[in-house]
């Protein structure tokens, strides 16, 4: 997609969802000239431009460019705390050196720096492990992702069901224990069940860091080539955007629909769970090649006597005014996570029948690391 095919399509994706955060990913968009400029825009357009990039073209001068354009993060690949793995995962010697280069670049430019692991059954034992390295390279927040087996995926064994229920107790018992950054877990909608939370509930440090599969309901992607899916990991073209309006795929394309409105099938059908949770769409259609199929990742199983989730009551903004300091903490905190925060809190505020949101509030419901001093 050209500069100018670019250029509309961040128009309407900042008409449909006024500041959304934008993710301008790859392939490496590193190698993009115009990357900068793709930045600029988007922030011009309200929206949040982030960077996921595997970190080996970004240098300091480069990083200030894309600061000083708008850019509001990025997100660096580093699926390993020591060089081997990764670099043998990447087929280059050097890798994750680069990486690492990387991040420190961004951290001088000001860019606030997440990394991203995607976790596999070689290194699903290296969590502390990350945790602790992303800490000591100034990073906010390590995102895990789960392997869906779709592409170049299809190659590699997923991790099973109990290994990646393990996976996801050890990610809270580390946030248990007090990580100095926020860590998440992606593509793992099971999350909510193992905090024991229910649709539309919210639980301290976590309430704004789990939720239910969020393809096709809060996201989307958008190939080089303009077609349409509803997540990364969900091979089905919606429509080609240099035919179709974005707004009228996303208001008006019946796989959407039932994303939203259909119950997934099998034993996530009658969970106990099944509305916060919901399982991975994507894991449903690669492994039984149908989207609403329960979600072969996951070993729950609804205890007796548990009765089926009820649908959640929709949920309404809260409208609670911030005190002026604040609002002066919410703006410390990085752009592409600030709209989440901000709606929390002010939930919590109403659901607590509090006035305003102050910065006790704040730091009471704080996820880790968000509004760290200095």
């Amino acid at each position: 997609m050209g500069t100018t095919d670019a250029g509309r399509l961040i128009a309407q994706i900042a008409a449909l969802a006024p500041g959304a955060m934008l993710v301008l990913s790859g392939g490496e968009p590193m190698l993009r000239r115009d990357l900068a400029a793709l930045v600029k825009l988007a922030a011009e357009s309200g929206l949040a431009p982030v960077i996921g990039t595997n970190g080996t073209l970004l240098n300091e001068r480069r990083a200030k460019r894309l600061k000083d354009a708008g850019a509001a993060g990025v997100g660096i690949s580093l699926d390993a705390a020591t060089p081997a793995f990764h670099d043998r995962l990447r087929g280059k010697v050097g890798a994750w050196k680069a990486a690492v280069r990387g991040v420190a670049a961004a951290r001088r430019a000001g860019l606030p720096v997440s990394l991203q692991a995607t976790l596999f059954q070689e290194n699903r034992g290296e969590l502390a492990a990350l945790a602790a390295l992303a800490e000591s390279l100034g990073t906010i927040a390590l995102n895990f992702f789960f392997l869906v087996c779709t592409g170049r995926g299809v190659e590699r064994t997923d991790l099973s069901a109990a290994a990646y229920e393990e996976a996801l107790a050890a990610m809270v018992e580390r946030q248990r224990q007090g990580a100095r950054l926020m860590i998440r877990a992606r593509c793992a909608p099971h999350l909510r069940r193992l905090l024991g939370l229910h649709a539309c509930e919210t639980r301290g440090d976590y309430a704004g860091w789990s939720s239910a599969c969020l393809a096709g309901r809060s996201y989307l992607r958008i190939t080089p080539e303009g077609d349409v899916t509803p997540c990364p990991y969900i091979p089905l073209a919606l429509g080609n955007i240099a035919r179709t309006p974005l707004r009228q795929i996303w208001q008006q394309h019946p796989v959407l629909a039932r994303l939203r409105s259909e119950l997934p099938g099998g034993k996530c059908a009658d969970c106990d769970f099944r509305h916060s949770c919901g399982g991975c769409r994507a894991r449903a259609l690669a492994q039984h090649g149908e989207l609403m199929a329960e979600d072969p990742s996951c070993a729950h199983v609804r205890p007796a006597g548990a009765a089926p989730e009820p649908a959640p009551r929709a949920a309404t903004r809260a409208e609670v005014p911030w005190d002026p300091a604040a609002r002066a903490l919410l703006e410390r905190i990085p752009a592409f996570v600030r709209a989440h925060v901000r709606a929390r809190l002010e939930q919590c505020a109403a659901q607590q029948g509090q006035t305003r949101v102050t910065v006790e509030l704040m730091r009471a419901r704080r996820p880790p690391a968000v509004f760290r001093d200095g």
